[in-house]
């Protein structure tokens, strides 16, 4: 199971050096004006970025958000291997295959969006000028200047490893269409059964310890999962890499209104 704190997208050049490029910027802003409440009042006040400055500020917005959905990812697998409060919960009608269900489902959707924040990074990147609500594969992994590049390729390569839950997850946000999990169907249906009393015949706690061995199970193929997705992001972040020195290199010379 992967160490959040350790993630090797965490480590990544991109990542770390649009951070860099924006460091003197957050260490000037005032501390008093990152403390106003107001959203609007603290936008009004904050420093006015430059082009160059607001193209780091994009690359670096999204590495990030990439790195927080495999760390989220992560820490699902984490929630799924651990009921903390069997009795408790069930007191409150929560079963232990309740509480494996819903971190599923939280799951399968932060996978599903790991192809449209690298939609987004690759928009940024690339400075193709695309509104966001315009951002989908046609405008962006079938882009002119993008498909000249790997990174068409290294995109259509994570969209089709996500592939298998995207129906799943669509049908969940939806309409509400929970996805069964094959692997714990017995514990589904014991759970169901205490629930509605039918045959209490387990207790919460021993519930848990009779299919740990099948939860272990679970959580080994998603992490085998997400640690092949992050292989694939990283693959994604070297493709963008060469992109995004070309910029950085180009606005730091105040060439921001010519084309490369």
């Amino acid at each position: 199971m992967t160490d959040t704190s350790k993630l090797k997208i965490k480590e990544h050049t991109l990542f770390n050096k649009a951070l860099d490029e924006l460091r003197p910027l957050l260490e000037s802003i005032d501390p008093e004006i990152m403390a106003i409440k107001s959203r609007k009042e603290r936008h009004s006040k904050a420093p006015k970025l430059s082009v160059e400055q607001s193209y780091h500020h994009y690359v670096s917005w999204y590495t990030n958000n990439m790195v927080e959905a495999f760390k989220q990812l992560n820490q699902v697998t984490m929630y799924i291997r651990d009921f903390p409060k069997p009795r408790s919960y069930f007191r409150k009608g929560i079963t232990q295959y309740d509480w494996i269900q819903y971190h599923f489902h939280a799951y399968i959707v932060r996978i599903v969006s790991l192809y449209d924040i690298a939609l987004q990074l690759t928009n940024g990147v690339f400075r193709l000028g695309i509104e966001e609500r315009q951002i989908r594969k046609d405008t962006v992994e079938d882009n002119l200047w993008v498909n000249s590049t790997r990174v068409s390729e290294l995109l259509r390569d994570l969209r089709k490893s996500i592939s298998r839950v995207k129906k799943p997850r669509n049908l969940f946000i939806h309409s509400g269409d929970l996805w069964k999990l094959d692997e714990l169907d017995s514990l589904e249906i014991i759970c169901v059964a205490n629930k509605l009393n039918v045959t209490p015949k387990y207790s919460a706690n021993s519930i848990r310890e009779l299919f740990q061995y099948d939860i272990d199970k679970l959580t080994k193929r998603m992490s085998d999962e997400i640690s092949s997705l992050e292989d694939k992001a990283i693959k994604l972040f070297d493709g963008l890499m060469p992109i995004y020195d070309f910029w950085s290199s180009f606005l730091k010379k105040g060439y921001e209104n010519k084309e490369p």
